[in-house]
């Protein structure tokens, strides 16, 4: 990891969501203050379609919210209390969000870009500090963990790198189960031989069960996104018992279909 002159480029994944929630609302101020001026000779409906689209950029900042909420810590339970709907209403709403920025790295910049999350986050404390000399100039990087405890710099690298390669050995099965699940289709479609595709079966639970003990150990990676490692290791151990079950449905049904060739055979 490339540090630059005032640590390193890339925060904690804690830091990263901070910074990130931070960057939006200030892109949505912007947006907002724009709608501010009067202006007679706009077309018509021209007010109402910026508005609606400043009403996406705010459901959008709700999702960062939710992703820098779970990245603190803030329980599914939490979460639903504070926008005051069901824990399983607020984890269909966001859970979505939360794994895209967990794919995503947990970064607020690709990992090859040469911006730093740290300037980023001293520039947006003197967008703030500018609209009032009393406010104090470093609102949003005195927040971050980086500054706050830098010594903590190495453990949340070494952390974030352990995490890093799961999700990359992750990324690898993904693209393994999806061409089993093709030559599963194609198998079916042909009219092909029960061992067949019990072979077939039989790789991809071997694939699942593989993902499923990866995503156990991102618990330990990513605590804060424990639950959601642990419905996706759920969901991961039941794909490989459901392909074993029809695996083993199909070698039985092979295995009696001679016997019952000869005995109908014998019949004639």
């Amino acid at each position: 990891m490339a540090d630059a002159p005032d640590g390193p480029r890339v925060l904690s994944p804690r830091d990263e969501a901070r910074v990130l929630f931070a960057f939006e609302v200030e892109r949505l101020r912007k947006e907002a203050l724009a709608l501010l001026p009067v202006d007679p000779a706009a077309p018509r409906g021209e007010r109402l379609r910026r508005t609606l689209a400043l009403k996406q950029m705010v459901d959008e900042l709700v999702e960062h919210a939710v992703v820098a909420e779970r990245e603190e810590g803030t329980t599914w339970s939490q979460v639903a209390a504070a926008a005051g709907i069901s824990k399983q209403a607020a984890h269909e709403r966001w859970t979505g969000g939360v794994n895209a920025w967990a794919a995503n790295g947990h970064s607020l910049f690709s990992w090859d870009s040469h911006h730093s999350t740290v300037e980023a986050a001293r520039h947006l404390d003197r967008v703030y500090a500018d609209h009032d000399p009393s406010r104090p100039q470093d609102a949003v990087s005195s927040g971050l963990d980086a500054v706050r405890l830098p010594g903590t710099a190495a453990a949340e690298a070494a952390r974030r790198e352990r995490a890093t390669g799961l999700h990359a050995r992750l990324s690898v099965l993904s693209k393994q189960i999806t061409p089993a699940y093709n030559e599963w289709s194609r198998l079916n479609n042909v009219g092909a031989r029960p061992e067949a595709r019990a072979e077939v079966l039989t790789q991809l639970a071997v694939l699942h069960e593989e993902s499923a003990a990866l995503y156990e150990e991102l618990t330990g990676a990513e605590p804060e996104l424990a639950d959601e490692h642990r419905d996706s290791a759920e969901q991961a151990r039941r794909n490989s018992a459901s392909n074993r079950e029809h695996a083993e449905l199909l070698v039985a049904t092979a295995e009696a279909a001679p016997a019952n060739t000869s005995s109908s055979e014998g019949t004639r």
